[in-house]
């Protein structure tokens, strides 16, 4: 019988999360999560293996939680990106001519102990942004999901080039009436 390794990544590694509840033990909860991929990312595994890791150790000490989340990993050179995703909302790339589009990777949540699908890889060029956020943004009582999703990516793209600016502008534009919490993270991403 032989045994096989993941085959293991090095780069840039970020990732945004949401835990299930409005709780302290919600918080407890992320945190615990947060502190487990930092440990599992040094090993250097691809990021869906980290979500499997992160999904196998929530079912085992925090068994009926649930949260999401959504990992980018900046390759070395800043030429490519490869997404893993655990039911989070899917990260959108900017390109610097404008041009924005959310990266297909889905997955499943993480506490359920379902297997998470390959992450994807994208290329990306000098100059793109990688944006992720939580649902507490785009989740509008009375209005479809994928309505508030194109909304927002029409905005990012429409947004300035600077990152907090970026942040400012989907803040004020999303977040004004929100009652959920909010995490909007962007990078620039040079490349070279």
């Amino acid at each position: 019988m032989t045994s096989t390794r993941p085959s293991t990544l090095r780069g840039l590694l970020l990732a945004v999360g949401d835990v299930m509840g409005h709780s302290l033990q919600a918080a407890v909860v992320m945190g615990e999560l947060r502190h487990a991929l930092r440990a599992y990312a040094a090993e250097e595994h691809p990021p869906h293996v980290l979500l499997e890791r992160l999904d196998a150790l929530l079912g085992r000490h925090r068994p009926g939680w649930t949260a999401t989340v959504c990992i980018a990993l900046v390759e070395p050179g800043g030429t490519g990106l490869r997404i893993a995703n655990a039911g989070h909302p899917p990260p959108l790339l900017r390109t610097a001519s404008g041009q924005a589009s959310y990266l297909e990777a889905h997955g499943p949540l993480l506490g359920l102990g379902l297997p998470q699908p390959q992450s994807t890889r994208h290329r990306i060029t000098p100059g793109t942004s990688l944006l992720m956020v939580t649902d507490g943004l785009v989740e509008k009582r009375g209005t479809p999901m994928p309505e508030t999703m194109e909304l927002l990516r029409r905005t990012a793209a429409d947004g300035p080039r600077d990152c907090e600016a970026l942040c400012d502008t989907l803040l004020a534009a999303f977040g004004a009436e929100q009652r959920d919490d909010i995490v909007i993270f962007t990078a620039l991403l040079t490349g070279g």
